[in-house]
This record gives C-alpha cells, sequence and structure tokens, in this order.
C-alpha cells in the first residue's frame, strides 16, 4: 500500500512537471471596435468646451475634466491630481467608458486592444 501511494505520488509530479501551458485567450470579438471607439470618443472630446450642446446624462472630458450634461450644457469636475479623463474601451463587453485616469494607463488599455494611434487614433 505505501508502494502504491510512493508512486501515485510520484507520478502525480511527474505529471505537474511537464503540464503544457494553455493558449493566450484570444480577443473578444468585440475588442478591437471598443479600442477604436474610445478613441474616436476621445477625438470628438478635444473640441468641446463647457457649453457645447449635450443630452441630459451624457457624459464626456472637456479640457481633460470629467463632464456630465445638465441643462442642456457640460458640468464640469476637476480630475485628481496626475488624472485626466478618457474614454477607455470596456474590456468585457462592448462599449467605452468616461473617467479620469493616467496618460500611460489609458494609452496602454487602448493598445492592448489592438487599435493603433495613441488616444485619438
Amino acid at each position: 500500500m505505501v508502494q502504491l501511494s510512493s508512486f501515485i505520488v510520484a507520478l502525480v509530479a511527474a505529471t505537474a512537471a511537464y503540464a503544457v501551458p494553455s493558449p493566450p485567450i484570444p480577443r473578444a470579438a468585440f475588442t478591437l471596435a471598443n479600442g477604436q471607439a474610445a478613441q474616436a470618443l476621445n477625438q470628438q472630446f478635444a473640441s468641446l468646451t463647457a457649453s457645447s450642446p449635450c443630452t441630459a446624462g451624457q457624459n464626456a472630458c472637456v479640457g481633460g475634466q470629467f463632464a456630465q450634461c445638465s441643462n442642456g450644457a457640460f458640468a464640469v469636475t476637476a480630475c485628481a491630481g496626475g488624472l485626466q479623463c478618457v474614454a477607455l474601451p470596456l474590456v468585457n463587453s462592448p462599449g467605452t467608458s468616461v473617467t479620469c485616469d493616467t496618460q500611460a494607463d489609458a494609452i496602454a488599455r487602448i493598445a492592448a486592444t489592438g487599435a493603433q494611434g495613441g488616444l485619438t487614433g
């Protein structure tokens, strides 16, 4: 019985030592589109001002600050130190989000989707 247990332990250890890593997880079908959509939004945000027309509840970036539409105009809120407002691609579903982030992280997140050209394409 002890020999059988020793054999099983050795067999499990040997199998684990030769385990093959799983292949990389493929990108979701929407990943690239999300990156490109974030780039398009960031490009649009570059021309917005606090008085730009908007739709109630719309989020955007105005002058690098987070903005939300209220009564037909953007109410602007500054991002915390070292952060700027950007559109980012969602990871687990189609779409984008508007948030405060570092420029380096935003560029990396967009690049991870396969989109080229940085924040604005």
